[in-house]
């Protein structure tokens, strides 16, 4: 269907010269029925054959064969004085509009000027005079003219046409893009593997200020293979910081080793094979700069403006992305966070007591109260008795092992999570957690371990019950649930 929408316009012109050489001219039928079959097997032809997928064979061969039938035509319509020969112009148009090589049109011209040369040289005068030279370098030239801006018109449109595919397709895979890393756990690192995957490049990272002094720093990285890349610090005369303080983009291609000397992280741009052409896009939200996007391709022919310009969109996308995973992450952590002391609280207690209960591993619970709270609050006031808990708080967590939890569950109360079911090492640590308690104040502690696969609030209440007797026995110590 689509061979014969192009062809149409061309077989109805060539139907209507070929109808329009029977009024007033002098026809040689034979000649004539001939070039009709001619001109009938070229469209017929053509046809068949692009609709076959021989779409360079259907239009050089079909030109030339139905050149050759409005050659015959016009010899049995009178020669030069026919009026047809312009017609000719038709197979130029067909070759331009279909074909993109050159050498493809340069054949259909050649056809074209033996069209007019051969006439001249085999027939010559009176049907075709001297002056007919003349006609056929002006026509074929023009022709050529034709043929070249047309054929340069058409792969222009094309370019256009194929560019705008591939911006929606990229467009698209943007927006799927968004939605993945909206969803992420981790969405630095997911806009950093969207950009890799929508836009070619073979690396991204995403640079942030960290600190009070606002140093760049690798936040997130597609660049797996050199360990701590997260933490990077950019170079100060790098492009990362380029893009940030501008807010404009950087692209850095390989000459005279540009690439090199401005790169962020040398170590980094070696992991991922020295790429020869990277893009710094600063993240902007708002009217403020929060880091700089930086992705790197092979060489520069691998970075087309498409693929910059997806680069930009998930930038910009990035840094209102990244501020709301942030804004949902420090929610999270207040809801889980005691505001005085930074150690988890009531609600994280419980939810990571439940964990280790439904785990099955052996645990000891600590229940720990700093002595004479009431009394030091009294005596020193409030903003004292605050800071009491917060050095408590900081010296306990250094006293502990990686793995134990320790958590503020209300006032000066506090409770302790242990795994293990060594008796002994479980006591010697608690005791070096009071030893700890800072200002000169003591601290009392009762502990015991989980039954079998009792409810963890049974082991809580007996914890309770053990540091209650720590105080009533006089404060200061540490005692262990009988039934443990």
């Amino acid at each position: 269907m689509r061979a014969f929408k192009q062809l149409a316009p061309f077989c109805a012109a060539a139907a209507v010269a070929w109808i329009a050489v029977l009024f007033g001219n002098k026809i040689d039928w034979s000649a004539y029925a001939i070039s009709v079959v001619l001109a009938i097997g070229a469209c017929a032809g053509g046809l068949v054959a692009a609709g076959r997928g021989w779409v360079r064979s259907a239009t050089v061969l079909g030109s030339i064969v139905f050149l050759i039938g409005l050659g015959l035509v016009r010899n049995a319509s009178g020669g030069s004085s026919s009026g047809i020969s312009l017609v000719s112009l038709l197979a130029v148009f067909q070759t331009a509009l279909t074909l993109r090589k050159r050498r493809d049109l340069a054949v259909v011209l050649v056809a074209v000027a033996a069209f007019y040369l051969v006439p001249l040289i085999l027939i010559g005068p009176p049907h075709y005079p001297s002056s007919g030279y003349r006609s056929a370098l002006i026509t074929v030239l023009v022709s050529s003219i034709i043929g070249i801006v047309t054929q340069g018109l058409v792969e222009d449109i094309r370019k256009r046409v194929l560019e705008a595919r591939l911006r929606e397709k990229m467009l698209g895979q943007v927006a799927q893009a968004l939605r993945r890393v909206q969803d992420s756990s981790d969405p630095r690192l997911g806009v950093c593997r969207a950009v890799t995957e929508i836009s070619g490049a073979v690396f991204a990272s995403i640079y942030e200020p960290v600190g009070e002094s606002g140093t760049l720093q690798i936040t997130a990285t597609t660049v797996d293979n050199v360990e701590g890349a997260i933490g990077t610090p950019a170079a100060t005369q790098s492009a990362v910081y380029d893009a940030l303080l501008s807010g404009k983009s950087v692209l850095l291609n390989d000459r005279g080793g540009e690439v090199e000397r401005r790169v962020g992280s040398i170590p980094l741009w070696r992991a991922s094979g020295s790429p020869g052409s990277i893009l710094y896009e600063p993240l902007i939200r708002g009217d403020t700069r929060v880091g700089v996007l930086v992705a790197g391709w092979v060489n520069a022919d691998d970075m087309s403006e498409h693929r910059a310009r997806i680069a930009s969109v998930l930038a910009h996308e990035a840094a209102g992305i990244i501020h709301r995973a942030d804004l949902v992450s420090n929610l999270a952590n207040e809801a889980y966070t005691d505001q005085l002391t930074s150690l988890p609280n009531r609600r994280a207690w419980d939810e990571r007591l439940k964990l280790a209960a439904a785990q099955a591993e052996p645990f000891a619970v600590a229940m720990l109260d700093i002595d004479h709270f009431k009394l030091f609050n009294d005596s020193f006031g409030h903003p004292a008795g605050d800071r009491l808990l917060s050095e408590a708080a900081r010296a306990w967590q250094k006293a502990l092992r990686s793995g134990d939890f320790l958590a503020r569950i209300g006032g000066e109360e506090f409770a302790l999570l242990i795994f293990g079911t060594d008796q002994a090492m479980t006591r010697a640590l608690v005791n070096r957690v009071r030893a700890s308690t800072p200002q000169g104040q003591t601290c009392s502690a009762g502990i015991t371990f989980r039954i079998g696969d009792e409810p963890a609030e049974a082991a809580v209440a007996r914890a309770d019950a053990a540091l209650y007797e720590a105080k009533q026995a006089g404060r200061d110590r540490t005692r262990m649930s009988a039934v443990a």
